[in-house]
């Protein structure tokens, strides 16, 4: 199901043998535009440590009361290794991370089973290393961090990220819901990541391969509008794309 981030947030992130906190952010590769971890906010529990976790800890997409169930009990998140919350995720931290819950790095295919495996342990490259420290990864990027970077079209500036669109079953970053507005109110569009050039980190700005007239002019989303194959065919003819495989 096809769901925005801002909607997500909130979740209750829910361990085998109790609840964990409210999910507060999730963390994508702007690479493969996919969700590699959700963050958990656990109050006063674990205060001071972000709680990274991936997808493969989830038994499945949130129910009905807004609960997403893990194959995780509340011992073994306690004990994983700590990340501190004011620190960028550094890959020694995430190989330590994915060693201790015995996740393997990414590899993608369809769904979640396909998108992770596990079993493999990981091990630093040696030209990654820099005085024992490897540094953070820098296609891993905060949902709730990017939001507010401008669009960058092919000759203009047009808008800002005001959302994305995940999909909670494959975590997949399907679109960036754009305001078409300098800062805020104005039409709302959606833009796929196919169609991102470059994220300028610095600038905080998304660069696209779209037209600020062609954005203009897209279909506007309200939220109400069900993402489904037809609204896809809609969107995409009207950027003169190729649509989604399925």
């Amino acid at each position: 199901m096809l769901q925005s981030a801002e909607e997500l947030r909130g979740t209750r992130l829910q361990a085998m043998d109790d609840e964990i906190g409210p999910l507060e952010d999730l963390y994508f590769d702007d690479f493969e535009w996919k969700v590699r971890y959700l963050v958990a906010n656990t109050g006063s529990w674990l205060s001071g440590r972000r709680i990274l976790l991936s997808p493969l800890a989830l038994t499945g997409a949130p129910d009905t009361n807004s609960h997403i169930q893990m194959n995780l009990t509340s011992k073994q998140i306690e004990a994983s290794p700590p990340i501190d919350s004011a620190e960028p995720v550094s890959k020694q931290k995430e190989i330590e991370l994915h060693n201790y819950y015995g996740w393997n790095y990414y590899g993608f295919g369809p769904g979640v089973a396909g998108m992770y495996s596990r079993g493999a342990r990981l091990e630093p490259r040696q030209d990654d290393v820099t005085e024992n420290k490897l540094p953070g990864d820098p296609h891993l990027r905060s949902i709730k961090h990017v939001a507010g970077y401008k669009i960058r079209a092919t000759d203009d500036d047009l808008g800002h990220v005001e959302d994305f669109i995940v999909d909670d079953t494959t975590w997949e970053v399907r679109y960036m819901v754009v305001d078409t507005a300098p800062l805020w109110f104005g039409k709302k569009v959606l833009i796929s990541p196919l169609w991102v050039q470059e994220v300028d980190w610095s600038g905080r700005a998304v660069e696209v391969s779209l037209s600020a007239d062609d954005i203009e002019t897209s279909p506007e989303w309200d939220g109400s509008t069900p993402i489904d194959p037809d609204y896809d065919d809609k969107l995409f003819v009207h950027y003169s794309k190729t649509t989604y495989v399925v």
